[in-house]
C-alpha cells in the first residue's frame, strides 16, 4: 500500500485503466489496487501489459491484463465484458489511453489527425459508453478522463492534441449531466508536465518546463494517482463534471 492510500477505500470495487501499463495510467492502477480495487489494465503492447499485471499480482492485488486498442469498438466491448466476467462488476473507468503529437499544422496529415483524435477522444467516448451500460443498471460508477494543461490552453504545433484534450472536457461535462441521475459521476484530471514524459521529444527543454512551472519542477505519476484516487473515491461524492488541474501552477501562470 502506498503511504497516502486510504486503507480499503476501494475494497470490493473493480476498475479499468486504459493505457494502464506505465506512466500516469500505471501509477493510477497501482494506487487503486493499493486501496483494495481489482484492476483491469489494457494497452496495446503485450509485454508492458504483462509486466504491469505481474507487478500488481506480486503485491497481492487482483489484476487482469488485456491487449486492446480503444479505437476499436470490438476491443472496447471485450475490455468491459472480460472485466465483468473476471471480477463480476465495474465501478471505476479511467480513460487514460493516449499518445503525443507535435507537428506543423499546415503539413499535418489527416491520418495523423484522426489517429490522435480517435485514441484520446473517440476511445474515451466508446469506453465510457460501454462502461455506462454496466454502471447505469447498477446505479453506481465513476468515469475519470485524463486531460492535460492543453484541455484549457493551446500551444503551437499541437492542433490535434489540444483539440482532443479540449474535447475530453466537453465529453466529461455532457456525460456528467446526462448520467448523474443514474448514480454516475464523470470527472476529469488535468496533469501538467510529468516526469515520465521527460525523455520524450518536445520542442523545448526540460529546464524550460521547470522555469515555466511556478513550483519549479516536473510532477510525478504518483502525485497524479493521488488526485485520481480522490476523484474516484466517495470522498469526492459531490464532484461531478469538473476538470481538476494538477499542474504545479502551469495554467495559472500567464508568462513564459
Amino acid at each position: 500500500m502506498t503511504d497516502n492510500a486510504v486503507e480499503g477505500e476501494f475494497a470490493g470495487q473493480v476498475a479499468i485503466v486504459t493505457g494502464g501499463s506505465q506512466g500516469i495510467g500505471g501509477a493510477i492502477a497501482r494506487r487503486l489496487s493499493a486501496g483494495g480495487a481489482a484492476v483491469t489494465i489494457c494497452a496495446r503492447r503485450a509485454d508492458r501489459v504483462s509486466d504491469a499485471v505481474e507487478r500488481l499480482r506480486v503485491s497481492g492485488a487482483r489484476a487482469h491484463g488485456l491487449v486492446a486498442d480503444v479505437r476499436d469498438p470490438a476491443d472496447v466491448r471485450r475490455i468491459v465484458d472480460e472485466t465483468v466476467r473476471e471480477f463480476g462488476r465495474l465501478d471505476v473507468l479511467v480513460n487514460n489511453a493516449g499518445t503525443g503529437q507535435i507537428r506543423d499544422t499546415l503539413t499535418l496529415e489527416l491520418d495523423a489527425w484522426r489517429g490522435l483524435i480517435d485514441t484520446h477522444l473517440t476511445g474515451a467516448f466508446l469506453m465510457s459508453q460501454a462502461a455506462a451500460r454496466v454502471m447505469i443498471p447498477a446505479r453506481r460508477g465513476v468515469i475519470l478522463n485524463i486531460g492535460s494543461v492543453f484541455s484549457i490552453r493551446g500551444m503551437p504545433r499541437r492542433a490535434a492534441y489540444c483539440t482532443a484534450k479540449h474535447g475530453l472536457v466537453g465529453l466529461t461535462q455532457a456525460l456528467a449531466c446526462e448520467w448523474a441521475p443514474h448514480g454516475l459521476r464523470v470527472v476529469a484530471l488535468g496533469p501538467g508536465y510529468i516526469s515520465t514524459v521527460r525523455e520524450m521529444p518536445i520542442d523545448f527543454s526540460g529546464e524550460v518546463v521547470e522555469r515555466r512551472t511556478p513550483q519549479g519542477r516536473w510532477g510525478t505519476p504518483e502525485e497524479m494517482a493521488e488526485v485520481a484516487a480522490f476523484l474516484c473515491s466517495p470522498r469526492a461524492s459531490f464532484v461531478n463534471g469538473s476538470l481538476t488541474m494538477a499542474d504545479g501552477g502551469w495554467v495559472a501562470y500567464g508568462g513564459w
